[in-house]
């Protein structure tokens, strides 16, 4: 019999009937289930396994003309940021699959900016948002800090999660690292190589996770009993550019730095391409770090010591803390809500970083 009805499946898409029947359960209750309303607990798991079984995936155009979720979630990301956007999106890709999610992406601003503010159509986004009549909203960094953004995002009354470490605007979904503790490791590692002279390249200044980084570079170098010069700290725009441009500044200084944190992987990048373009060696006269993970730290040489945060699996909690907030909704309590996920990260030492030179 059970081999009867998998030669169904493979020649027809299945239905809810396919996995009650498979599942031992009526109709109604994978219905009620599917939708995020409440049924018994020992029916889940056995629906769960149906669904996979029969490979059944749910109909979201029927669900949208019913009236309740859309199973639409938007992401939108900032097309001059787009390092690390490959892991996020295939993690909340694959989460949404699970749910029977579609996953929208809109990347706004100006890819061919060089600009640190880019213009972003806020119309467009608040429009799409109305069109689309999608259930929630996944806002990547450094996107995910614009006020004027979250403001629309507040005022639609749409469920968001951000990518990031601290909730903003009374927006308290969110999915990141903890970025002070972060910096604070890997300023500790650069301190125990020996170095003493130490600089810091900052993100743009209204994004929370620049202050965060910033932050726990200067508690570990007051903790260590270092002095901070306010000529080592300069700031960038997350690009490689503005790295090139800050780490220029630093390496012309008399006293320079024997160790340049820089507040992202694509800064470092450009911390890189200064010390190349000055014949300073990397690690023997200069220290680089960065942060973050992103494919530019290990397709640069040398490879960069950096802080690894969880992109793929933050995908996935987004879509799965943004799910869970509206099955909440749904039924109308906030018994045990959960409203962040912060996951763990990784301090990745390779060959960008080494003891403090002892001649220069």
């Amino acid at each position: 019999m059970s081999g009867s009805r998998r030669r169904t499946y493979s020649s027809r898409a299945a239905t809810i009937k396919d996995v009650a029947l498979e599942a031992g359960v009526s109709p109604m209750t994978v219905s009620r289930m599917i939708n995020g309303k409440s049924i018994k607990l020992s029916s889940i798991d056995k629906i769960k396994k149906a669904i996979k079984k029969v490979d059944y995936q749910p109909n979201i155009g029927a669900r949208r003309l019913s009236g309740g979720r859309t199973y639409q979630f938007l992401m939108i990301f900032s097309n001059q940021y787009i390092a690390y956007f490959s892991e996020l999106l295939i993690g909340s890709m694959s989460a949404c699959k699970k749910i029977g999610y579609n996953l929208l992406v809109e990347g706004v601003g100006d890819e061919e900016s060089d600009k640190k503010d880019s213009p972003i159509d806020y119309d467009g986004i608040a429009s799409l948002v109305d069109r689309a009549r999608v259930d929630g909203v996944i806002l990547l960094p450094p996107i995910c800090f614009d006020p004027v953004l979250l403001d629309i995002v507040r005022d639609k009354a749409v469920p968001c999660v951000r990518i990031a470490g601290s909730p903003a605007r009374d927006i308290n979904l969110r999915v990141g690292c903890d970025s002070f503790a972060a910096a604070y490791d890997m300023t500790n590692h650069l301190i125990s190589l020996g170095h003493t002279n130490l600089a810091f390249i900052k993100g743009p200044v209204n994004y929370a996770s620049s202050a965060l980084r910033y932050e726990g570079f200067v508690s570990a170098l007051r903790d260590s009993g270092l002095k901070l010069y306010d000529s080592n700290i300069k700031i960038g725009n997350y690009t490689v550019d503005s790295g090139l441009e800050c780490t220029l500044e630093l390496l012309g200084q008399e006293n320079r730095p024997t160790a340049i944190f820089a507040g992202d992987d694509q800064m470092a990048a450009g911390a890189l391409c200064a010390a190349q373009k000055l014949s300073i060696s990397v690690p023997e006269q200069l220290s680089v770090a960065g942060f973050d993970g992103a494919p530019i730290s290990h397709s640069v040489w040398p490879k960069l010591t950096t802080i690894w945060q969880p992109m793929k699996t933050m995908g996935e909690k987004s879509v799965e803390l943004l799910d869970s907030h509206l099955r909440q909704l749904e039924l109308g309590t906030s018994d045990n809500v959960r409203t962040s996920m912060i996951l763990d990260y990784e301090l990745k030492i390779r060959q960008s970083t080494g003891s403090v030179p002892t001649t220069r």
